[in-house]
């Protein structure tokens, strides 16, 4: 048997635990509370990214910005 641990917010617990209750399969489900997100958290590394690139002039080669978005979705389109 294997166990597997998903980590979720709390507010998508409940509806999580739903789901995997009408699964035929799993056999339980426990919850565990934690206070705090993990150090490598979707939110942690976002903030890192930020962090790295503050101060960075990334766009400042774009002198119009609405222009430089219609080439990127045209770019889109012919990936299509």
């Amino acid at each position: 048997m294997t166990i597997l641990k998903v980590m979720v917010d709390d507010e998508q617990a409940d509806e999580l635990k739903k789901m995997l209750h009408e699964i035929d399969i799993v056999k339980s489900v426990e919850e565990e509370q934690h206070d705090a997100a993990p150090e490598n958290s979707l939110a942690q590394r976002m903030e890192d990214i930020l962090d790295a690139v503050k101060g960075k002039e990334l766009f400042k080669d774009i002198t119009d910005p609405v222009e430089w978005q219609r080439n990127i979705r045209k770019e889109w389109e012919r990936d299509i």
